[in-house]
C-alpha cells in the first residue's frame, strides 16, 4: 500500500494543504510569512522525486539518519550563561538537527571534565529556528501598534524609510534620542559589534540593563569593586563545603549541575539555602528552606559564629579586608591623612600602628602611593578603639572596621536569626558550624539572587563569611557568582575607527592626553598603580568619553510614567524621598541622565523583548511609548514589543551566521557558532543590518548636508561619514560578518591565536589567559594560562595588589554619607518591603528549565513537557483555603491591578508565597498582561551613590535596579477571564464556577 501511488498522493495533499493551512493562520495572525509554508497548491507534485520512494518505515528510518554536512555551532547571539558546543546536521539546506559533543578537555589531573554540554533547549532549536514565530520578511505596521496588522515590504523600503526617521530624530532631539537596551541576549561576534557599534557612532544612548534586568550582584560591587566574579565549574569539584545560596544549577546551569553531585560523590558536603524546595536541593544534604528576603540575618549569624568559634583566619583578615581601617565615631567616616596633616590627602585611609600607638597610612587604599598590600614594621589590629589628635588639636575616639563589624554580628543569636528567617535553631546552628569548620567552602550565588531592594546587603553578608574564613583566592574556595573571561577584540571593535593596532592605539589616545599616558606608565613602573588597576581606569574614563551612557532603570525613572509610584513605595524605606538622592546623584554626575533632550524618540530593540521584560509595562505602553516616533524590532521571531513595533526586521537565527559566544568563566573556551546554512527567508544577520541602515542614514545626511553633531561624548558624530567609520573606512562591507569575528579573535590574545578556520573544525578552543581585567571580565588571576581550574582574585591574595576598592581590600564598611545615614554602611538585614502594597502573597520569581527568557516560551515541544501555558505555583493548603482547583484560574491583584493565571499545586512552595517562572510573553496571558504588570520595581537609592573610587556609574558597574522579588498579591479564585471588552466575573461567580 505504501507504493501505491493514490496512497501518495493524498498523504502528500494533505501534508501539503495542512501547511498551506498553517500558513494562512500565520499570516492572518500577524503577517508572518515562513518560506518552508509557501506552497500555491496549484501542482501536487510540483517536482521531480529527488530521492527514491520509501517501501517501508525501515527506509524512513535510514533516510532520517542521512545527512549531507556536519558544522560547529551555538547558540551565540543568548543570554544563556552556559556555553555549549553542538553538531548542526544538515540536509537539503536544512538543519535536521544538533546533537551535544565530547571535545571539552580535563582541566587537570583528578577533576572531571566538561563533557557533556547542552540542555534540552539546545538540543531543540531547531524547533523555534523553523517555528511558527519565525519571522523571516521585513514587515511594516498598517494599524495602531499591537493591532497585529503588517504589510510585507522590502529591505530597501524598510533601511530607507527607518534611516529617514532617525536621522529626523537626530536633527529634531539630538542623537542621543535614538535608544538601545544593550541587551539581555548579546553575543562577542559580529551580531554585537554591528548593534553596539551602531549606537556608539550614531551617537545614541548606551543603556545599560544589567542593573534593571536584576542580574547585578550589588553586594559584590560595594565589597569587591567587581559584579560579576567566580571562576569555572569544575572548580566546585574542589570544595568541601558547597553552599548553593539564591541559585539552582539543576535548572539554570544544567551543563556545569554535575559538578555539584560529582562534588558529594568526592565527600563535599551540598547546601542549598532557598525557601523553595528547588530542583537542586532534592540532591543536597541540607536544605535550608529560610523565609524569603531573610538571607541576610543568616549571613550576619554565620559570620557571628565564624568569629565567636575561633574559625576566621587572621592574618588573611587583616590583610585582604578593611577591618583593620579607622573609622571617625563623630561622623561615621573613614579617618583619613587629611584629618591628621594640614595639606594631607583626603582619599589617604588610616590604620592603627600599635607600635608607635598612633595611626599610620594604609597601604593599597586609594590615596595611597603603594599599590600593594604589604604593611610593614608593625601588625594592625583588627578590634580597638582609641583617641587621636587631629590637625586643629582637637581630639576624636576612633575605631576599627573590625570592632563596629564584631558589635554589629553580635546582635545575631541563634535565637534572634530564628526568629527572623523562620529557621529551627538546630537548622541555623549546623549550616553556620558546617560553614566555620570547612577548608574549602565555596558560595554558588548567581544572578537570582540579585532580585531583592536589599539584596546588596544579603550578598555582602555571604561575602563576609568567605572572607572571615580566608577563601577568596583559594583554590576550591570562594564565591561563584557568575564571570566573564575577556575577549579584548570586542570592545576594541566597538569603539575604535580602526582594527588592529592601530585601532588600539587610537582608543589609548582617546582616553588620556600624551602626559596622562605617560604618567600611568610611570605610576605602573613605581608600583604606585597595579598593571590591573591602570588597564580598569582607562576602561572606566574612556567610556565617559566616548559613550552616552546611562541605565534602564534610569531612562524609566525618568520617562515611564513610574516616578510617584516609586518614591510612593520607597518613602518610609529611607531618609529622604527617592527622588531627593537621584537629583543628588544626577546633579554631581555620579549617575547620567540621557537623553538631554527629554525622552527617548526612537527605539530599536535587538534581542531585548523591552515590554516583555519591563516592570511596570502598562505605564510603558502609555506613557513612554507614545513618545517613541519610531519603533523597530530586530528580532528572529515575534514577540511583543515586536507586536507594538512600527517596523519587523527578521534577524538571522543562531545557526544561519557567524558569532561568538559570550565567554562565561564557567567553562573556560571560546565557542564559535558557524553559519551552518543561508539566513531563513530574507533574514539577514545583524552586522549586515546595521551596516545596510548606516549606508542610508550616511546618504541622507549627504543630501541634507548635515553639520556634525554634539553630545555626551569628546568626538562630533559626522552622519556624512556614518558608514564609512561603521564599517571601519570601508574594511567591512555587509556581508563580511565573518570577517569580523575573525578580526576580534585577531585582536585577543587571550584567544591564542586560534583562526576562524580552526574553529569551525573542532567549534572550541581553550583559553590561553584570563584576558585583561576589565568590568565586567574581572577574574583577576594573571597567572592562568589555560591549564587548570580557574579560581579568581589571586591576583590580589598571592600578589598583594589592591583590590579595585575606595580601600583597596575587601570592603565591609561603606563610609559614603548615604549609607552611614541609611545605617547600611556595615553588612546588615533589613526586611524586605510590601511593593504593590500590603498584601498577603509575596511574588517569587525563578529562572524557567523550558527557556532561556521568552525565546523557547512557545516552542511546543517544551511546551509539552510543562503545563504549556503561565502558572503560578501556590502551596495546596493556601489552594485550598482560597477555594482553588489544582489548573483552575485565579486572580493576582495588588495596588496597581489585577491578571489572571492559572494555579498549580505544588508542595515545593512556602505557604505565603506566589511562585512563578519567568519570561512567559504577554501575548500567552488574557488580555495580554502577564505579573508585570503589577510588579512596581522598585529601586534602591544607595545604587545610585557615587563619589568614592568603586561607587559610581559605568557600564556593568553600580547602577539603579528595578526589584521585583519585593512584590506582593492578593489571590483569590476566577472563572475563566474575560476577553478585554467584557467585565471581569464577580468573586459570587467566581466561586460558583470552580470547585471546592
Amino acid at each position: 500500500m505504501a507504493k501505491d501511488s493514490k496512497s501518495r498522493f493524498k498523504r502528500r495533499t494533505f501534508l501539503k494543504w495542512t501547511g498551506a493551512a498553517v500558513a494562512a493562520g500565520a499570516a492572518a495572525a500577524g503577517g508572518i510569512h515562513l518560506f518552508h509554508f509557501r506552497y500555491d497548491g496549484t501542482n501536487p507534485d510540483p517536482m521531480p522525486r529527488a530521492t527514491p520512494m520509501l517501501g517501508s518505515w525501515e527506509d524512513l528510518y535510514r533516510q532520517r539518519w542521512t545527512w549531507d554536512d556536519v558544522k560547529k555551532g551555538s547558540h551565540g547571539w543568548l543570554n544563556c550563561r552556559s556555553a555549549c558546543e553542538w553538531d548542526l546536521y544538515i540536509k537539503n539546506g536544512i538543519v535536521v538537527r544538533e546533537e551535544q559533543t565530547a571535545t571539552y578537555e580535563q582541566s587537570e589531573p583528578g577533576v572531571p571534565d566538561f563533557n557533556p554540554r547542552g540542555c534540552q533547549k539546545g538540543a531543540c532549536y531547531t524547533e523555534v529556528m523553523y517555528g511558527p514565530s519565525r519571522i523571516t520578511t521585513p514587515m511594516k505596521r498598517v494599524g495602531e501598534r499591537g493591532s497585529g496588522q503588517w504589510e510585507q515590504i522590502s529591505w530597501d523600503q524598510a533601511m530607507s524609510e527607518i534611516a529617514e526617521k532617525f536621522v529626523d530624530v537626530a536633527e529634531k532631539y539630538g542623537t542621543d534620542a535614538i535608544y538601545q537596551d544593550l541587551g539581555p541576549h548579546f553575543d562577542v561576534g559580529a551580531t554585537s559589534v554591528g548593534r553596539f557599534r551602531f549606537q556608539a557612532k550614531a551617537g545614541g544612548v548606551f543603556a545599560d540593563n544589567w542593573g534593571e534586568i536584576g542580574d547585578l550582584n550589588f553586594g559584590g560591587v560595594l565589597t569587591l569593586g567587581a559584579a560579576h566574579v567566580g571562576g569555572s565549574s569544575d572548580e566546585w569539584f574542589l570544595s568541601d563545603y558547597l553552599v548553593v545560596w539564591m541559585m539552582n544549577p539543576s535548572v539554570t546551569q544544567i551543563s556545569d549541575a554535575h559538578f555539584l553531585y560529582e562534588a558529594r560523590y568526592n565527600g563535599a558536603e551540598l547546601v542549598v539555602i532557598d525557601p523553595q524546595y528547588s530542583a537542586t536541593a532534592v540532591h543536597a544534604d541540607q536544605w535550608v528552606p529560610l523565609r524569603s528576603g531573610t538571607d541576610a540575618a543568616l549571613g550576619m549569624c554565620t559570620a557571628r559564629h565564624i568569629w565567636d568559634s575561633g574559625a576566621i583566619d587572621l592574618e588573611y583578615v587583616r590583610e585582604q579586608t578593611d577591618l583593620p581601617f579607622l573609622v571617625r565615631l563623630d561622623s561615621g567616616r573613614f579617618l583619613t591623612d587629611a584629618d591628621l596633616v594640614d595639606g594631607g590627602k583626603s582619599k589617604l585611609l588610616q590604620m592603627w600602628n600599635p607600635t608607635e600607638s598612633r595611626p599610620a597610612p594604609a597601604p593599597g587604599s586609594e590615596g595611597s602611593d603603594k599599590a600593594q598590600l604589604i604593611v610593614e614594621g608593625f601588625e594592625p589590629p583588627l578590634e580597638g578603639t582609641f583617641t587621636v589628635t587631629l590637625k586643629d588639636g582637637s581630639s576624636i575616639d576612633v575605631a576599627t572596621v573590625g570592632t563596629l563589624l564584631r558589635e554589629q554580628l553580635q546582635l545575631w543569636t541563634v535565637e534572634a536569626t530564628a526568629e527572623v528567617t523562620g529557621l529551627a535553631p538546630e537548622v541555623i546552628e549546623t549550616f553556620a558550624d558546617g560553614f566555620a569548620k570547612a577548608e574549602r567552602p565555596m558560595v554558588l550565588s548567581s544572578w537570582g539572587s540579585n532580585r531583592f531592594v536589599h539584596s546588596d546587603l544579603m550578598n555582602r553578608t555571604k561575602l563576609l563569611c568567605l572572607s572571615l574564613k580566608g577563601a577568596f583566592g583559594k583554590k576550591g574556595a570562594g564565591y561563584q557568582a557568575t564571570a566573564f573571561l575577556d575577549l579584548t577584540g570586542f570592545p576594541a571593535l566597538i569603539q575604535s575607527k580602526h582594527v588592529g593596532l592601530r585601532g588600539q592605539l587610537e582608543m589609548l589616545t582617546n582616553i588620556g592626553s600624551p602626559s596622562e599616558v605617560i604618567n600611568l606608565i610611570v605610576d605602573g613602573v613605581k608600583k604606585r598603580r597595579s598593571e590591573v588597576g591602570i588597564t580598569m581606569g582607562l576602561v572606566r574614563e574612556g567610556e565617559k568619553k566616548s559613550i552616552c551612557g546611562t541605565n534602564v532603570a534610569t531612562m524609566g525613572y525618568y520617562h515611564q510614567g513610574i516616578k510617584d509610584d516609586l518614591n510612593r513605595e520607597m518613602k518610609d524605606e529611607y531618609p529622604r524621598s527617592l527622588d531627593k538622592y537621584y537629583e543628588e546623584s544626577i546633579e554631581k554626575g555620579w549617575q547620567n541622565d540621557y537623553p538631554a533632550s527629554g525622552p527617548p524618540r526612537a527605539y530599536i530593540s535587538g534581542g531585548a523583548n523591552l515590554l516583555r521584560r519591563t516592570n511596570h509595562t502598562r505605564t510603558m505602553l502609555e506613557e513612554m511609548w507614545p513618545k517613541m516616533e519610531i519603533v523597530v524590532s530586530l528580532d528572529q521571531k515575534m514577540c511583543f514589543t515586536g507586536m507594538h513595533s512600527d517596523y519587523l526586521l527578521p534577524a538571522a537565527g543562531y545557526y544561519e551566521k557567524s558569532g561568538i559566544k559570550y565567554p562565561m568563566a564557567y567553562a573556560p573556551y571560546i565557542h564559535y557558532c558557524d553559519a551552518a546554512v543561508p539566513p531563513l527567508g530574507e533574514s539577514k544577520d545583524e552586522w549586515e543590518v546595521y551596516w545596510l541602515l548606516t549606508k542610508e542614514m550616511e546618504r541622507i545626511a549627504q543630501e541634507r548636508n548635515l553639520a556634525p553633531f554634539t553630545n555626551c561624548g569628546d568626538d562630533p558624530i559626522d552622519y556624512k561619514e556614518l558608514n564609512k567609520v561603521f564599517s571601519f573606512q570601508g574594511r567591512f562591507g555587509p556581508k563580511d560578518a565573518e570577517g569580523v569575528s575573525a578580526a576580534i579573535l585577531d585582536a585577543s590574545p587571550a584567544a591564542g591565536g586560534v583562526s576562524i578556520a580552526e574553529l569551525k573544525k573542532k567549534g572550541i578552543h581553550r583559553f590561553v589567559s584570563a584576558g585583561d581585567s576589565i568590568a565586567p571580565t574581572a577574574i583577576f588571576n594573571t597567572d592562568w594560562k589555560g591549564e587548570g581550574v580557574l579560581n579568581p582574585f589571586t591576583y590580589f591574595t598571592k600578589h598583594k595588589w589592591r583590590w579595585p576598592t575606595q580601600t583597596g581590600r575587601q570592603q565591609y564598611y561603606i563610609d559614603h554619607p548615604w549609607f552611614v545615614e541609611a545605617g547600611e554602611s556595615l553588612p546588615t538585614h533589613r526586611e524586605s518591603p510590601k511593593a504593590g502594597g500590603d498584601h498577603p502573597f509575596q511574588m517569587i520569581s525563578c529562572h524557567s528549565r523550558w527557556s532561556i527568557h521568552s525565546v523557547w516560551r512557545d516552542t511546543p515541544m517544551l511546551m509539552r513537557l510543562q503545563r504549556g501555558e503561565p502558572v503560578v505555583y501556590l502551596n495546596p493548603k493556601d489552594a485550598e483555603q482560597l477555594g482553588i482547583a489544582d489548573d483552575g484560574w485565579s486572580e493576582r491583584s495588588n495596588d496597581y491591578g489585577k491578571m489572571y493565571m492559572l494555579v498549580k499545586y505544588s508542595t515545593m512552595v512556602r505557604p505565603g508565597v506566589a511562585y512563578y517562572f519567568h519570561a512567559w510573553d504577554p501575548m500567552q496571558f488574557p488580555n495580554h498582561e502577564s505579573y508585570k504588570w503589577l510588579i512596581p520595581g522598585i529601586q534602591n537609592p544607595m545604587h545610585l551613590a557615587g563619589g568614592e573610587r568603586h561607587l559610581g556609574f559605568s557600564i556593568n558597574f553600580l547602577q539603579p535596579g528595578s526589584f521585583v522579588q519585593d512584590t506582593r498579591v492578593t489571590i483569590r479564585a476566577s472563572a475563566p477571564p474575560p476577553r478585554a471588552d467584557q467585565d471581569a466575573p464577580t468573586p459570587e461567580a467566581a466561586h460558583e464556577e470552580v470547585p471546592a
